[in-house]
């Protein structure tokens, strides 16, 4: 593996340097984007300016810049329109159109665990935040539906339990979602969970999270220095045909200082600049995934997940006391990038152009949300002030 990030004592990034501003315009978009339920159910936010659907994990993104940026009123509106929603389980759909009905589950039955446990992650950003206790039982429903979805799985030798991807199979889709636990839904798990333990002293989900982090260090390949990206439950096989940003930049924002002292975090983040760095329509960035042998299928620059590359790269300089490049580029480089993927609504693209359909150049909310923690050095796995 090519050395591409490179370390260079004594030199620090600073990734709120010159960003005044840039924290008004983007909660301006969010705000822009929120819609009232009918009945006054709360709100939804929606997720791209080219279709009226708002994603939960959206949702959730935003809820977690408004309580970042002490704005109490906007982010309950957004938690009482989640809570509304949620099913006698627990369980949210994917996405919902903004009047608050769901094209789940006539299309499939998608209840997909990370989306899920992003928004128990932001109602425990709420409640930390502003001393309430008003949807403790609706993520206490949550997480409860989230500790149903875990099973046995023995991989690399390690039995441990984690969270399946989906609680059923999506027919439309060729591999089996319930079969399948991922990397990054067990991350989001392990953050939701851990978090909430932590702000209520809360010990029935010790055991839980424990078995979530064996199952996420079960998944760093110690030769190969960089996570895979989750395993199946039937047969405890890793898939090894593909490559995640994520997965590399989410687990160092997830697992805590001494746990990452048990792995490599720099080597993660050299597998990051090697594989996903991507230039393109002039803007520096990184690309969502490739498969392990050969070239992705098409070259694109991704904002949310390089902006998490951003915030990894920011840990680790913490951690190491070095400042980390990555192409020669640091962490306020790739800032300033994505700030040109601004559309004219003033949120941020999704994406740079691109036929990947599951990606578009329109306005986001993921985009716009990430450069907003990503400018504030702040990460959304973690609540401030606790660890």
């Amino acid at each position: 593996m090519s050395r591409k990030l490179i370390f260079l004592v004594g030199m620090f990034c600073v990734l709120t340097t010159s960003w005044a501003g840039t924290d008004h315009d983007l909660i301006k978009n969010l705000d822009s984007r929120i819609h009232s339920l009918p009945e006054g159910r709360g709100s939804l936010i929606k997720s791209f300016t080219n279709h009226s659907q708002s994603y939960i994990y959206d949702q959730a993104l935003a809820i977690i810049a408004f309580t970042k940026n002490n704005d109490k009123n906007k982010a309950r509106k957004l938690l009482t329109g989640l809570k509304s929603l949620q099913r006698d389980d627990g369980s949210l759909y994917f996405s919902y159109y903004l009047n608050g009905k769901s094209p789940y589950p006539e299309e499939g039955d998608k209840r997909f665990a990370g989306a899920i446990a992003w928004v128990a992650l932001s109602a425990v950003h709420y409640q930390h935040k502003f001393k309430s206790k008003e949807f403790l039982n609706f993520n206490f429903r949550i997480l409860s539906y989230l500790e149903s979805q875990m099973h046995p799985l023995k991989v690399n030798g390690v039995q441990t339990r984690a969270i399946s991807f989906s609680p059923v199979d999506v027919p439309s889709t060729p591999w089996k979602e319930n079969d399948v636990a991922a990397l990054e839904h067990n991350l989001d798990a392990y953050a939701a969970f851990q978090q909430f333990a932590e702000i209520n002293n809360h010990k029935k989900w010790i055991g839980e999270i424990q078995q979530l982090k064996k199952f996420i260090l079960a998944m760093w390949d110690e030769k190969q220095a960089h996570f895979w990206s989750g395993a199946s439950f039937k047969t405890g096989q890793i898939n090894k045909s593909e490559l995640y940003l994520d997965n590399q930049s989410w687990s160092l924002l997830a697992l805590d200082h001494k746990t990452l002292q048990k792995i490599k975090p720099d080597e993660a983040l050299n597998l990051n600049c090697d594989a996903f760095y991507v230039k393109h329509e002039g803007v520096n960035g990184f690309m969502d995934s490739k498969p392990v042998r050969r070239p992705a299928s098409s070259k694109f620059v991704w904002s949310e997940g390089t902006l998490g590359q951003v915030l990894a790269m920011s840990k680790i300089t913490k951690i190491s006391k070095k400042a980390l490049h990555c192409q020669g580029k640091n962490s306020v480089d790739y800032l300033k990038s994505i700030k040109k993927m601004k559309k004219s609504d003033g949120g941020i693209a999704y994406s740079t152009t691109t036929p990947n359909p599951d990606f578009t150049n329109a306005s986001s909310v993921a985009g716009t949300a990430w450069l907003y923690f990503a400018a504030n050095d702040f990460n959304p796995f973690h609540i401030e002030g606790l660890n």
